[in-house]
């Protein structure tokens, strides 16, 4: 129970203060990283990409080894697949 509400707490501190700073800088950055396919309207957008952001938070400070655990993975996981789809690519022929 202990761990839920430590969670709670940093995912609404988390949540407000990305809300905050959604004028500034951090609106700016998803502006510019998000591609413009899932770029729609922009209060939208303020909310999803700060719950998104609040929740990985909130998950990082309560359980950091699993966060870390599951970015290496991932980190394994991408470097293996653009390695086998280059590989795959010279070895197709395109014409």
């Amino acid at each position: 129970m202990t761990v839920f509400i430590v969670w709670l707490i940093a995912f609404a501190v988390v949540l407000l203060l990305s809300l905050k700073a959604w004028e500034g800088s951090l609106g700016r950055f998803a502006q510019r990283r998000l591609p413009t396919q899932l770029q729609g309207d922009p209060s939208q957008d303020r909310w999803v990409v700060s719950v998104a952001l609040a929740v990985l938070a909130a998950t990082f400070i309560v359980k950091p080894v699993s966060m870390l655990m599951t970015l290496i993975l991932l980190a394994i996981v991408i470097w293996v697949g653009t390695r086998l789809t280059c590989w795959a690519m010279r070895k197709v022929k395109l014409h």
